[in-house]
């Protein structure tokens, strides 16, 4: 297929509901011009299809394909990849927003550095009102994304852009032995062919819902995540035998009764990391680390802050006073 398009923005819908136009009208609004808006729909049940036949309409960008049997969203990724006509693929989630710049600084980022794989962003977090209830941070630079994979994820999903062709190629494509942490396990592929980098600027607003499949396949998720970590941990650290119950604690939601266990394993892993350059991530890291004591434990959240503003006094201060100053609304 020929490549006419710098980018596809990627979204799939399985009964996308309440926020799928907003959604939908958020990329709709980029600055950026040169994409196209590929959207499968999973065979929804909820009149997203009628709200997806009536934005195709009205908008000769949107191509939309309709799927008569719902194949889970990994197939539904593999299959828009296969279909697309960008060099490079934007995902977009049904219930979540881009802000208008979004596109347009991820390809000013691409240009500056040419031998990145992927470039994602840091973003909001918003509840179902699309009140903004918290902030997401991700390491910044491609030393600090590498350390950041056996702990978390560090990109956001539905705020990357990446290749749609490794080198020789052949389509860039998820694994669909994972249903739920596709995303994880080939954000660790694509960095083993190229360099990977977070925006600072927040330009996604992710919307937490209780009800989503992470959340609702919990053991599943914790399954595929150590399969990932494990993958992980074995290549960089390989005379290391990873806790894996510890590193899901940090994940999920670190307490004071395995805060010191956790961080005793990370600077054992630390020092055996021979790049230096991780102290944004470290930074990272920390916060979470805070957010997740919260008020149940301020004493111990105070250090975790504090600890924060060692590793990385500037990029701390300054997510402290975006924290202070949020947006109280979020809306495309």
């Amino acid at each position: 297929m020929q490549e006419t398009l710098a980018v596809t923005v990627l979204m799939t819908v399985y009964n996308g509901g309440r926020f799928l136009a907003e959604s939908i009208r958020s990329i709709l609004v980029q600055r950026f011009r040169d994409y196209e808006f590929l959207i499968i729909d999973d065979a929804s049940n909820d009149g997203s299809v009628s709200v997806l036949k009536d934005f195709a309409a009205k908008d000769a960008r949107i191509r939309l394909i309709l799927n008569e049997q719902n194949k889970g969203q990994t197939s539904c990724l593999n299959q828009g990849i296969r279909e697309a006509r960008g060099v490079w693929i934007a995902r977009q989630d049904a219930d979540d927003i881009s802000m208008p710049d979004r596109l347009e600084a991820q390809w000013k980022g691409i240009q500056k550095t040419p031998n990145l794989m992927i470039v994602g962003v840091n973003g909001w977090v918003i509840d179902e009102r699309g009140v903004c209830t918290g902030m997401i941070h991700a390491p910044l630079a491609d030393d600090g994304i590498r350390w950041s994979l056996p702990f978390r994820n560090p990109f956001i999903h539905a705020g990357v852009m990446f290749r749609r062709q490794w080198p020789d190629g052949s389509a860039v494509l998820y694994d669909e032995q994972f249903r739920i942490c596709q995303d994880w396990e080939l954000w660790t592929r694509l960095l083993e062919k190229g360099g990977g980098v977070n925006l600072p600027q927040r330009l996604v607003a992710y919307r937490h819902q209780e009800g989503s499949l992470s959340h609702r396949n919990l053991e599943k998720t914790r399954q595929e995540t150590e399969v990932i970590t494990t993958k992980i941990l074995q290549k960089n650290f390989p005379s290391h035998i990873p806790n894996q119950a510890l590193l899901s604690r940090f994940r999920e939601e670190l307490d004071v009764q395995n805060q010191h266990d956790f961080w005793r394993l990370y600077e054992g892993l630390r020092k055996e990391w021979v790049v230096n350059q991780t102290s944004q991530a470290e930074a990272v890291h920390h916060l979470q680390a805070a957010g997740a004591l919260g008020m149940k434990n301020p004493l111990a959240m105070v250090i975790e802050v504090l600890k924060a503003l060692l590793a990385h006094p500037l990029w701390t201060l300054k997510t402290l006073r975006d924290r202070l100053f949020r947006p109280r609304q979020i809306a495309a």
